[in-house]
């Protein structure tokens, strides 16, 4: 600024030389080049961590209640493939077009009997208790013939809510490999 008289003026900029000119190009380059690398380093943790070690599944339905409930977000680990009795699961069913999110109530080996007298569920002979349900146990038409000793690499699954679950009392026992992962957190939407 330029001050003549008492008012000012503002001072007309040089024009810039042909090295500055080159060395403000060098400048928006690099900072390109370091945006672009940013970016493509960002998109390659988020697929690592989404696609390769975790994911996100939406929860839809009641059949999970109430462990999970409709709408919420569930985060899940995919590289576990030891799948204990408890764990609740993400897969797909061969003839389903949607992923199920159940829990693993038998493993390979167990032997899974449903009484429909009382509503029990039994493994191996023993009554379960299950405090995580909803419901009673009961067999399902045209479902799967009990007692149903569960196969090697294969575990049956079924949800909390019972009354309302299409789970391995309908689909049979789900084999391993169709495991997407094992829940491990709940996102909870708030509802009005």
């Amino acid at each position: 600024m330029i001050v003549e008289n008492g008012t000012t003026k503002l001072e007309e900029k040089e024009p810039l030389s042909l090295f500055e000119k080159h060395i403000l190009r060098e400048r928006r380059k690099k900072s390109l080049y370091r945006f672009s690398f940013e970016i493509l380093i960002t998109a390659a943790v988020v697929f690592l961590l989404f696609g390769v070690i975790a994911g996100i599944a939406i929860v839809k339905g009641d059949s999970m209640m109430p462990s999970l409930t409709d709408g919420s977000f569930a985060l899940f680990y995919r590289l576990d493939s030891t799948y204990e009795r408890n764990d609740v699961v993400i897969f797909k069913p061969a003839d389903e077009d949607e992923y199920l999110i159940k829990r693993v109530v038998a493993i390979e080996g167990d032997t899974v009997d449903i009484d429909n007298k009382t509503g029990k569920l039994l493994i191996n002979g023993i009554v379960q208790k299950e405090d995580t349900i909803i419901g009673e146990t009961y067999k399902r038409e045209d479902g799967v013939e009990f007692p149903l000793t569960v196969p090697r690499d294969f575990v049956f699954v079924m949800g909390d809510n019972r009354e309302v679950a299409l789970d391995s009392r309908y689909l049979g026992t789900i084999d391993t490999q169709n495991l997407i992962g094992k829940v491990v957190f709940e996102i909870k939407i708030l509802r009005d």
